[in-house]
Parts: structure tokens; C-alpha cells; sequence
């Protein structure tokens, strides 16, 4: 299977998990009193955490790959992937941050929330967003609220790159000690959700990031499972089917408590499936049909944009709309919220992502101080060279 579909299949599923997210934060712009008291509706409006959990298994897979892509296991690099990272998501947010103190100046938003502005904006910065929320609600600003996600996934990154380089040397090794550090957060994850305050449970690192896990274990068995020489019609069907168990799997994970259990359990494995199936080469009109139309690839791939802006411009037109009928104020939160994005695409996605692609990157493979020292070389020897011609004049 060549590249691009593969990739595309990924937007997809990426694509699915943003409007999961988008909807569970429609709460600021349309009632849900209608929408909480029928089943069968309900899943579909509150199931953010489950849209969160596919992000996380799909940044853990493909943090795998990066690390591997272009140099064996044994010759990784974590610290490249780090910066290459920070600079891919990064930009999108420091925008985000800068409209966010503008606007909250103009209109008064943060003295109304009583607000720590710059406090909850450095938290944000240093990917301990979560970590501050969890003992500040009160100060932190509500509309940064769904960026826990980004730090999470910033500290699952630095811990699993830590873990993959300590165990770089031994693969069989490797998965068996991310089966047990699994294993170790699984039961951590259910103990917290049986004890503790269930707001602080949903943005705990140590609670959330077994789904990075999952697909950083997913991507490391890859070597292992193609030996298995599945067949082609098998791999389809097994990717329709993890597709078609996403369904019954948001019914599952409908309440919070039941996502922290074996809803989001069994929801993190059947994505890693899906993320395995695809990678060995599954071909499906249905999966295809699913997740791999124009739309759905589209929304993948505006996803981290969608992501930081859409929650914050949702409280904005909540909070300046007063009096306006739901519909009008969901049609302006939707259409302020796409005309941002793509704003934000073309401005900072687009131009982040052809930089990222510039043959200049291959200077770092070798690691970020190898890649300073080369840099740090000629402007040495350009100071010695000076030196030495001010110390012949000077005679």
C-alpha cells in the first residue's frame, strides 16, 4: 500500500476525533437537555474523551515512526523528534495565546472569570497546563481549559522518547516493558477513577496517557507482526471491523466513569488495531468510504488548528450573544470558528509544515548538540580568524 492512502486513512481517523471534540464543547452554543435525555443521540454530543483517546493512540504510533523513519531503533534520535515537535505545534499555539491576551484585554473576559492571565498562559507554554488546573480551577482561564490535551501529549512524548532510547538496543525487551508500564498505568487508571475527584482524574497524566502507550506498543510490534503474513482480504477486515466497534464503543463510553474503565480499555486497543491493520497494508472500499473521503481528511488534517481554537471562539459568541436564539449563535460559533482555521492553516499550519519538510532538517539526524556543534564550528573559526589578523595589526 503506498504512502499517501495509508496517511490519508490516519487524517481520517484524526478527522473523526475532532468532531467528537467540537461536539462535546457545543454545550456554550446549543441546549442539551434534548440531547442528554435520548441514548441513542447522546454519545455522538459528549464524547470528547473518547475523540482525546484517539489523538493519543495516533500521536503515540506515529511518534514511533518518526523516531524510526530515516535510522534503526538503535540509532534514534528523541531529542530531533523533540524540537521537531515543539516546532510543528508550537507556532499554532503561540498565535492562539497572543489573540487570547488581545481579546481578553479588549472585552474584560479575564476580570470576569477572575482569571490569572499570565500565570494560566505559562502553564500553557510549558506544557504544565494540566497539571495546574488540577490544583488552580478557580485562577485558570476556562477557555484554555481543553489545552490539557496538548500538554499530556507533550510529556507522554517526552517520557516514551526517554523509555524507547533507554531500551533502543533491545526490541523484544522493549515490548515487553511497555506491556507492563501499560499494565502498571491500567491499574493506576481504574484505582484514580474509583477514589478520586473525577474532574482531576480526566486531566492526571499518569491517568490519560496509556493511550500513547497503546500506540507507541502498536507501531513497536509492527517488525514482529508482519512476520504473521496476514493476508490481504484479513487485514480489510479487520480494519472495517475496528471501524464499524468504534460505534458500540462511544455507547460505552458514554459516561465518564465507564470511559475511565474498560470502555476507554477496550477503545485505545481497538484504535491500535485499526492504526496496525492500515500500516501492514489493509485495502477497503468500506474503511476508504469511512474515513478516507475528502471531508474526513480534510478535518484530519486542520485538526490541530480546529483543536486550540475552536472551544475559545465557542465561549466567546456564548458570552457576546446573550439573548440570541441557539441556532444563530451555533451558526455564528461554527462559521467564526472555520474562518479562523483556515485563516490559521494558511497563515501558520501551511507555511510550519513545508519548513518541517526542507531537506535542511537531515543537518539534525544526528542529534540536536551534533547539529549546534556543526553550526557553532565556522563561527568559532570565523572569531579565530579575526583574532588573528586584529593581533597582526595590532603588531
Amino acid at each position: 500500500m503506498s504512502d499517501r492512502p495509508r496517511v490519508g486513512l490516519y487524517d481520517g481517523l484524526r478527522g473523526v476525533a475532532i468532531v467528537l471534540v467540537v461536539l462535546s464543547h457545543g454545550w456554550q452554543l446549543w441546549p442539551v437537555g434534548w440531547i442528554d435525555s435520548h441514548a441513542w443521540v447522546r454519545p455522538f454530543f459528549r464524547n470528547g474523551n473518547s475523540g482525546v483517546t484517539i489523538f493519543l493512540v495516533a500521536a503515540g504510533f506515529f511518534m514511533f515512526q518518526a523516531l524510526t523513519a530515516r535510522r534503526e531503533l538503535t540509532a534514534m534520535r528523541p531529542d530531533t523528534a523533540l524540537v521537531r515537535r515543539i516546532v510543528r505545534v508550537g507556532p499554532t499555539l503561540w498565535v492562539f495565546l497572543v489573540v487570547a491576551v488581545v481579546v481578553s484585554a479588549s472585552d474584560g473576559s479575564a476580570k470576569a472569570w477572575h482569571a490569572d492571565t499570565s500565570t494560566s498562559v505559562g502553564h500553557v507554554l510549558t506544557y504544565t497546563w494540566n497539571w495546574y488546573v488540577q490544583g488552580n480551577l478557580v485562577t485558570s482561564r476556562p477557555d484554555f481549559g481543553h489545552l490539557w490535551y496538548l500538554s499530556v501529549d507533550m510529556q507522554a512524548f517526552v517520557l516514551m522518547a526517554g523509555f524507547l532510547y533507554l531500551l533502543r538496543r533491545r526490541p523484544v525487551g522493549l515490548l515487553w516493558a511497555l506491556g507492563a508500564f501499560y499494565l502498571v498505568l491500567l491499574w493506576w487508571r481504574f484505582h484514580a477513577a474509583d477514589t478520586e475527584f473525577i474532574f482531576q482524574v480526566l486531566v492526571r497524566t499518569t491517568v490519560r496517557i496509556d493511550p500513547f502507550v497503546v500506540g507507541v506498543l502498536a507501531a513497536a510490534a509492527l517488525p514482529q507482526l508482519r512476520r504473521l503474513e496476514v493476508t490481504d482480504r484479513a487485514l480489510a477486515w479487520i480494519a472495517a471491523l475496528s471501524l464499524v466497534g468504534l460505534v458500540p464503543l462511544l455507547y460505552w463510553c458514554d459516561h465518564d466513569l465507564a470511559y475511565l474503565h474498560w470502555g476507554g480499555t477496550v477503545l485505545e486497543w481497538d484504535l491500535a488495531v485499526f492504526l496496525v491493520a492500515v500500516a501492514l497494508g489493509a485495502r477497503s472500499a468500506f474503511v476508504t468510504s469511512v474515513v478516507g473521503n475528502r471531508p474526513a481528511m480534510l478535518l484530519g488534517r486542520a485538526s490541530l488548528s480546529l483543536y486550540i481554537w475552536h472551544y475559545p471562539v465557542f465561549m466567546f459568541v456564548q458570552r457576546h450573544t446573550d439573548g440570541w436564539a441557539w441556532q444563530a449563535r451555533t451558526a455564528t460559533g461554527l462559521l467564526a470558528t472555520v474562518a479562523i482555521c483556515v485563516a490559521s492553516e494558511r497563515l501558520v499550519d501551511r507555511p510550519v509544515s513545508a519548513f518541517l519538510r526542507r531537506p535542511g532538517w537531515r543537518s539534525m539526524d544526528d542529534g540536536v548538540p551534533a547539529w549546534l556543534a556543526a553550526r557553532a564550528h565556522p563561527a568559532v573559526a570565523q572569531l579565530r580568524t579575526r583574532a588573528d589578523h586584529e593581533d597582526i595589526g595590532a603588531r
